[in-house]
């Protein structure tokens, strides 16, 4: 189940945070804020050229794939939010935690920035937001590439399931960069990883229509051992009409960050219109 598994990869993902330098929880290079429904959103942009959209994945934020922010910044103009609750963005808990809202917070952000059209390349979480941009405002998204995304909620196997992760299950270093970033601080950690695990417990819910529906062309990735098996990453590309699909050998849900140079280059080339070629991966469906 991705709810066990998730607190596995969110330590293996913010780990690797703690062994580069993160920037003060006030403002990054390229570090903006803009008032989006209420909230104080966080944003940095990155680079020239062509705008693209980077989604960080859950209880994440924008310094987990620095490797993504300097392959793309080569072209683009990478615009990367961090969402509500999460890195600099204050948490609002009158709100509920939510994909949808997730994703109309970006869609507001983007809006601001004048940006009419965009790239999306979404990680976990940010794979899902992706997604729900791509069926609610289908002009907005000209290309996505979601990876290590899902289409049904994760409900737990067992009650004793249900609240794990607690927020005392993770590691006291990965509690203490929260606590560096988040302007909402140590006392709120628990709080926000209730939250989220109830979004994990209850979405996303994209119906085989919705996912129809998608007009971008779509790059679905998966590694081979990701929290959901080949088939049903298959199952995902197959309801989206203009999807292609890789699945990479030997890789987790990580695969953004542990295999970063190949990942981003893939992409890239999705992109870009470039078929990709490599004995390092499965492929099917790669014809861009």
């Amino acid at each position: 189940m991705r709810i066990a598994l998730c607190f596995m990869t969110c330590v293996a993902g913010w780990l690797s945070v703690l062994r580069a330098e993160v920037a003060p929880a006030a403002l990054a290079e390229g570090g903006h804020y803009a008032s989006v429904h209420g909230l104080k959103m966080y944003y940095e942009i990155h680079g020239q050229g062509r705008p693209l959209l980077l989604l960080h994945g859950g209880l994440g934020a924008i310094p987990l794939w620095p490797e993504a922010i300097a392959y793309f910044t080569k072209e683009y103009r990478v615009i990367a939010p961090e969402q509500m609750g999460h890195g600099r963005t204050a948490d609002d808990p009158a709100r509920v935690m939510d994909y949808h809202a997730m994703a109309e917070d970006t869609a507001e952000l983007l809006r601001q920035l004048d940006v009419r059209e965009v790239f999306v390349l979404g990680w976990s979480d940010g794979g899902d937001v992706g997604l729900d941009l791509a069926i609610h405002h289908p002009d907005l998204v000209k290309k996505l590439a979601v990876s290590g995304a899902n289409f049904q909620p994760d409900l737990p196997a067992t009650p004793a399931e249900a609240d794990k992760p607690a927020a005392s299950d993770f590691p006291r270093s990965v509690r203490e960069q929260y606590e560096r970033l988040s302007p909402d601080q140590a006392a709120h950690w628990p709080v926000l990883v209730a939250r989220v695990r109830r979004m994990w417990q209850t979405q996303p819910n994209f119906t085989a229509a919705q996912l129809a529906s998608i007009t971008a062309s779509t790059l679905v990735i998966a590694g081979d051992r990701e929290f959901y098996s080949p088939e049903y990453t298959t199952r995902l590309w197959r309801m989206i009409p203009r999807a292609h699909l890789w699945i990479a050998a030997d890789s987790p849900h990580e695969l953004p960050t542990v295999r970063a140079p190949l990942f981003n280059s893939v992409v890239g080339d999705f992109f870009n219109a470039r078929v990709m070629t490599s004995a390092q991966v499965m492929t099917s469906g790669l014809d861009f």
